[in-house]
């Protein structure tokens, strides 16, 4: 991208935002490196620290799209899976509005499948772009109440 006031905005996010997020993760990974903490707040800060980490991805992709002029899904991918990125195809052209969909469900596998292996595919069949997610994790969902999955 040529915009040198887009690539000012996302520096000054990286460098303002961005750090100050990952300022309080580490403030909360000394919170919970305390011994006497009881269960019940560890649990409650361990969500939170959940959380910081979630918020420091959103913002870490911001700045990238800012950066770019077209995010590429292979290197949001990348940063959401690491090591874990096994085989990425894409064939089909997928637009912008799909990638936090993608994304989550990324997430997902990274976070709940206990995958060490997860594949990337995007293809076109009729009329329709599919995106096809797989991995070698342990292939069980629970269903939780209290959350809401991909609406």
């Amino acid at each position: 991208m040529n915009d040198p006031g887009v690539n000012q905005i996302a520096r000054r996010i990286h460098d303002g935002i961005a750090q100050d997020l990952v300022a309080l993760g580490y403030s909360l990974d000394q919170a919970l490196a305390a011994p006497e903490l009881p269960i019940s707040t560890r649990a409650e800060l361990r969500s939170l620290r959940f959380g910081v980490t979630d918020l420091i991805e959103k913002v870490r992709r911001e700045i990238l799209s800012l950066r770019s002029s077209a995010p590429d899904l292979a290197e949001l991918a990348k940063q959401v899976c690491g090591p874990r990125l096994g085989q990425v195809e894409l064939q089909a052209e997928v637009t912008e509005s799909v990638f936090p969909i993608v994304l989550e469900l990324l997430r997902n596998a990274v976070r709940h499948s206990g995958a060490s292996l997860i594949n990337l595919k995007t293809f076109s069949s009729d009329a329709l772009t599919v995106i096809e997610i797989s991995d070698n994790g342990n292939g069980s969902v629970e269903l939780k109440d209290d959350r809401f999955g991909l609406i």
